[in-house]
């Protein structure tokens, strides 16, 4: 907690300036932004006066200028932007963005924003001419009698006041009260205006957690455009380039078949052959271990548990698999701990000098929590440019955490904790 007295702290905004002594706040360019504030007012009045009855079809789309105007008219007294309500059109639906803006309540809220400044405006406006007029009195006067000799001035019923020379100290007094009157009544205007435009543009909570919403479905939807084109990658490769080498390993086993009826003069010919039918499968090998870590067939026909299993049954270590509190889980979520599991396991084979690693995945109600720990030499960071970083960034596109321990010394646990998804699995697997 702050023990620094109020008067020492630094004012940032025009409300804290105006609990300060009038000496801070008059000595300080706040009376200037107040003022500033109320000329773009005192401008803003009449434009709108004349634009809004021509132009009343138009009203929404001057209330949206308006609105993102006084969302960042804010800073000039202290205030922050202003977060908009309205939620962001997506590229392909720009063609529908006014029916979507007339459809949004801050919109509306716009146009009550709209309306404020037009009364606030030519309000502001009258404000500025008595003041300016008040100003040219209490200068003008004094240069009058000066030039002019003494001079009577009727203030209000038989009240005058006579200014020659023995009350000569009267005009100065009245320049200082009325410039300080004004000082504080511009920043009490501009500060009403403002605390209301506030309340009114801020976002309500609805908007909120729609946009919030929004933004989980749009995260959603691009993990599983990145897993559609993963298996359409492992489609294209099966079908495609692995079928190429098994043709050609065919075929150069029939031209084989031909070499051996031309007997021993046909040997050098018959030991490239035999190179290359050894090349054509260690590429058809590759090939289908490449597919295998793109999508596994047996996550997406069996699940994760399956997937996990015979992911440690290739393991050269030993590996203790606990999945007994694991149940289905979106495509998208399942895909992930594989590749977090996939992940450590390779981390261990390449960097450590582990002897076991213990795997335990589990789902409740509304998770699904993947933990792998190691007994290596630890060390794993992330910040490495290690395949851990993709995997944090995935994770969070779910929604979810990937936490990795690795002290150096060991042990290395990574945790991955992400939504189950369940959405995902009743449109994957919908009941018969």
């Amino acid at each position: 907690m702050s023990t620094r007295p109020p008067s020492s702290r630094r004012v940032r905004t025009v409300t804290q300036a105006l609990q300060r002594a009038p000496w801070v706040v008059l000595t300080a360019w706040w009376p200037w932004r107040a003022l500033g504030y109320l000329l773009i007012s005192a401008v803003l009045g009449p434009l709108l006066l004349v634009l809004v009855p021509l132009t009343l079809l138009l009203l929404p789309i001057w209330s949206i200028a308006i609105g993102a105007l006084e969302r960042r008219r804010q800073r000039l007294l202290g205030f922050g932007a202003i977060e908009t309500g309205h939620v962001r059109v997506a590229r392909e639906d720009r063609h529908n963005w006014l029916n979507i803006r007339l459809t949004e309540p801050a919109t509306w809220r716009e146009a009550l924003v709209l309306l404020l400044d037009l009364v606030a405006g030519l309000f502001a406006l009258a404000l500025l001419f008595f003041e300016a007029v008040a100003l040219i009195v209490v200068v003008g006067v004094p240069i009058h009698a000066l030039t002019r000799g003494a001079t009577e001035i009727l203030l209000f019923g038989d009240a005058r006041i006579r200014l020659d020379a023995g009350t000569w100290w009267l005009p100065p007094v009245a320049l200082v009260v009325v410039l300080i009157l004004a000082a504080y009544l511009n920043l009490a205007v501009a500060t009403a205006q403002s605390l209301t435009i506030s309340w009114l543009l801020a976002p309500r909570g609805a908007e909120i957690d729609q946009r919030m919403e929004r933004l989980t479905r749009s995260r959603a939807a691009i993990v599983t455009a990145h897993e559609d084109e993963r298996r359409r990658i492992e489609r294209d490769l099966h079908d495609g380039v692995q079928q190429e080498l098994v043709v050609l390993a065919t075929r150069l086993g029939a031209l084989e078949l031909d070499l051996a009826l031309l007997g021993r003069e046909a040997d050098p010919a018959r030991r490239s052959l035999v190179a290359a039918q050894d090349q054509a499968d260690r590429a058809s090998a590759a090939l289908r271990e490449s597919v295998r870590g793109i999508h596994p067939a047996v996550l997406a026909d069996r699940g994760l548990g399956a997937a996990l299993e015979e992911l440690a049954g290739r393991s050269p270590f030993r590996v203790a698999l606990d999945c007994d509190e694991l149940g289905r889980a979106g495509p998208a979520v399942e895909a992930a701990a594989y590749f977090v599991v996939r992940e450590a396991l390779t981390n261990a084979v390449k960097h450590t000098d582990a002897t076991r690693i213990d795997v335990i995945a589990r789902t409740d109600r509304t998770s699904l929590e993947v933990v792998v720990r190691d007994d290596g030499r630890g060390g794993a960071d992330p910040s490495g440019g290690t395949g851990l970083t993709g995997l944090i960034a995935r994770a969070a596109a779910l929604d979810g955490a990937l936490e990795i321990d690795s002290p150096a010394g060991g042990p290395t646990t990574i945790a991955l904790t992400a939504p189950r998804g369940l959405e995902e699995v009743a449109h994957a697997h919908p009941a018969r």
